[in-house]
Order: C-alpha cells, then sequence, then structure tokens
C-alpha cells in the first residue's frame, strides 16, 4: 500500500504544533499518522484519527507538573541536602499525577514488599515511566551502583527525569522511547510495567504479552489499580484474571501483592541466565 508521504508530514506537524500533544515523542506521532492516513486517506480527518488516539495514549488527564519550576523546586532541596526537604518535594510532585499520586498512601511498604521478592535490583527498568522514579527515595536501593532506567514518550518528561536523576546521583538514563513501537533493548534485574497494561492492551490490542516476553529482565513486575478512577468500582478479580490470561503458557512462576490501592504481580522470567518453565502462583 503506497501511502501519501505529503499526507502524513501535514498531520505530524500539525500535531506537533499544537499545544496539547506537542509534546509526544515525534516517533510515536508518525506512526499514528501513518496508520490514520492509511485508514483516512486525506489530512484533516487523519489529524483528528491521530488526536483521538493521542488522546487515550498520552492521558493528558492524568497530569503534569510545570517542569520548569519542578526543576528548580529540586534543585532548591537538592542543594539545600535536608533529605526530608528532597522527600517532600517528590511527594508533591507525584501528586500531580494521578497514576503516582494513587500510589503516595502504600509508599512506604509498597517497593519494600516487591523487592523482599525480587532482591534489591542493580539495574532497574521502569517502562512507562511517568512519573515514578521520583519514588526512589522510598526503594530503599543505593544511589551508587544502581542503573534506574526509565522509559517514556513525553519529551520535557523525560529531560526533567534525566535532570533529577543527576541531582539524586545516579546516572542520566531516562530515554524517549514508544515502547509500542521499540521494546527496550537495555538488560535488567527487574522491569516495572505500573498500572499501564489496561491502557497499552486497549491501544495496542494483544501486544502487552510480546512487550513482556521481549524485556531482557529477571523480573516482571506488572501492576494494576484496585479501585476503578471512577465510581470506586472493586478491580481487584477482573485483572487478575486479566494478567494471568496475558502471561498464559508463558511458564513464569508469579508472587501477587495485594495493597490498597495497587495490585501487582512480581513474575520470575529466568533463574541464574535459564528460561523457568513451571508455573507456579504464590
Amino acid at each position: 500500500m503506497t501511502i501519501d508521504e505529503s499526507a502524513v508530514k501535514a498531520v505530524v506537524t500539525a500535531i506537533k504544533q499544537s499545544k496539547k500533544y506537542r509534546d509526544t515523542s515525534e516517533e510515536t506521532i508518525r506512526q499514528l499518522a501513518v496508520e490514520a492516513v492509511a485508514t483516512h486517506k486525506k489530512a484533516r480527518p487523519a489529524e483528528k484519527a491521530v488526536r483521538r488516539r493521542l488522546h487515550s495514549i498520552m492521558a493528558p488527564y492524568l497530569g503534569d507538573p510545570d517542569y520548569t519550576a519542578a526543576a528548580e523546586r529540586l534543585n532548591k532541596v537538592f542543594v539545600g541536602g535536608d533529605e526530608a526537604d528532597i522527600r517532600a518535594v517528590c511527594l508533591d510532585l507525584m501528586h500531580t499525577h494521578l497514576s503516582t499520586r494513587e500510589r503516595l498512601p502504600i509508599l512506604d511498604t509498597f517497593y519494600r514488599d516487591i523487592f523482599a521478592v525480587t532482591g534489591p535490583p542493580g539495574r532497574l527498568l521502569d517502562i512507562a515511566c511517568g512519573l515514578n522514579p521520583l519514588a526512589f527515595p522510598w526503594m530503599g536501593l543505593p544511589a551508587l551502583g544502581t542503573d534506574f532506567v526509565a522509559y517514556d514518550i513525553h519529551e520535557p518528561r523525560i529531560t526533567f527525569l534525566n535532570h533529577y536523576f543527576i541531582l539524586q546521583g545516579l546516572p542520566p538514563l531516562a530515554f524517549v522511547r514508544d515502547v509500542a513501537l521499540h521494546a527496550p533493548t537495555e538488560s535488567g534485574d527487574v522491569a516495572l510495567f505500573l498500572k499501564e497494561m489496561p491502557r497499552f492492551e486497549r491501544n495496542y490490542p494483544g501486544r502487552g504479552r510480546a512487550l513482556l516476553d521481549a524485556l531482557d529482565v529477571r523480573w516482571l513486575v506488572v501492576s494494576f489499580p484496585t479501585i476503578s478512577t471512577h465510581g470506586g468500582r472493586n478491580l481487584t478479580n477482573r485483572y487478575r484474571e486479566f494478567f494471568h490470561q496475558i502471561i498464559d503458557g508463558s511458564g513464569w512462576p508469579v508472587t501477587e501483592l495485594l495493597f490498597d490501592t495497587e495490585l501487582v504481580f512480581c513474575a520470575e522470567k529466568t533463574a541464574d541466565g535459564r528460561p523457568l518453565t513451571a508455573a507456579r502462583v504464590v
């Protein structure tokens, strides 16, 4: 099929010039534009289709801080060197994004309990990270000797996170990457995919398992909200079934952790570098 490249370029330009989506990875926008032009042929209806897709993929309703102001706030508290002040600003910034805001009440035990299962990672991958890297002070991991590799498609967020990593004494390993197009190639001990699988599967049906398969890590940590954003409906049983359907046939042993606001699955992909074949649920 021949794609009208002029229409694709017109769509990409229009989206990158829009206030709402100009900070989105251009690679993501281009791929959506190619798909939309193939379906709608003309640039204008294709642009509308891309905007609809981006609303679901980017989820602007989840919230973001002013990243320039946020970086300035972090500069001040890191210069001061008071750990309580650093944590207070990190908490405040995480509160601006719905996903991390919902995790704040359980933050003191969340990573403690996860890493009790997986062991403390020397290299941690955070897939579609959002503002989750700001939770590093609660992870109980040393800055020296830890690689925190983060991926997101929001360009200013990645710039901000690399600034934060440097202040925190971590290597600046945050990358603009659309994991739906290119799975991370970096290896690690643990990969986090926190509360993103439902939206990922909705936007890219059937591709969640392929992403998990592609991650070169020993442990996958995949989580889901326990309560719906609107209406307070309990989602625990629904997402437990959903996750086990996704990994069906993998042979990965799974440990489940249930927190008040989040359902977490720790799936062990390999042991001592060898693929695991026997499934069990703890």
